[in-house]
């Protein structure tokens, strides 16, 4: 019996302290390797939320949606967290410190060289989807202009389609781009050969900054104060490195 009463004070506490965790629901709207891969709940943007809320009495889970609903669910109040959230989206009472930085880039093969984006006019140019909204006005005008222009879905086929030589050009995310490129390399088939130095990059958009976004002042809070933490000790780093990337 005094052996029993440890192990039974211990569950006790550990079950209290699962019942008395706070749910906090999270939209996600963005399921890009390697920021979240749906299947798996991970990705860079998950783990560090997860790393941030872990011991802290919060309980995350995800709720993979479309984007409109997404910040709908969220200004109703469904939902108590978002990711993937720029200044002027929602009020900014509810944003975080700055959580992540995008990097959109074009990638050509060595043999192709971008300097302007007038220089893609007469090249075969794929795209992520809204490109041609979210990457600015003389962005527009090249694409629609150029014939060859195209926004495709899957930013795998993008990859592909580049080292395959089936396109001159490839308009993503550049963590993107290198998450799919090292799944090629590591996937190729026999008389395929891809190298990352086979690529060269045109960094000719401004980095995009995002937050998370919380409703209540708490979970902000608390969520900033260790993700912080997170950039001190190594772990954000950490994530990032898990996946192939740098912060």
């Amino acid at each position: 019996m005094k052996l029993l009463t440890p192990l039974l004070l211990m569950l006790t506490s550990l079950l209290s302290g699962q019942l008395l965790a706070t749910p906090l629901k999270v939209g996600v709207s963005f399921a890009i390797p390697p920021y979240v891969i749906e299947g798996e709940n991970r990705g860079i943007e998950l783990d560090l939320l997860k790393e941030a809320f872990a011991g802290s009495g919060y309980e995350p889970s995800f709720e993979f949606l479309p984007l409109e609903r997404t910040f709908r669910l969220f200004e109703s109040g469904k939902l108590d967290a978002i990711i993937n959230v720029r200044p002027g989206m929602v009020d900014p009472h509810v944003l975080t410190q700055p959580v992540i930085t995008f990097h959109n880039r074009i990638f050509t093969l060595r043999s192709t060289h971008i300097s302007t984006l007038d220089d893609l006019h007469s090249k075969r140019v794929t795209a992520f989807q809204r490109a041609r909204i979210i990457l600015g006005g003389a962005f527009a005008t090249m694409a629609n202009q150029n014939p060859h222009y195209e926004e495709v879905a899957k930013q795998q086929v993008q990859v592909h389609q580049l080292m395959r030589g089936r396109v001159d050009a490839v308009v993503l995310e550049e963590r993107v781009f290198y998450y799919y490129l090292d799944q090629l390399i590591a996937t190729a088939q026999a008389g395929e050969h891809y190298e990352r130095n086979q690529v060269r990059q045109a960094d000719l958009f401004p980095p995009t900054v995002y937050h998370f976004a919380f409703r209540t002042a708490d979970a902000r809070n608390l969520f900033d104060k260790r993700l912080e933490a997170m950039r001190q000790d190594g772990r954000y780093h950490q994530i990032f490195a898990a996946y192939g990337a740098t912060p």
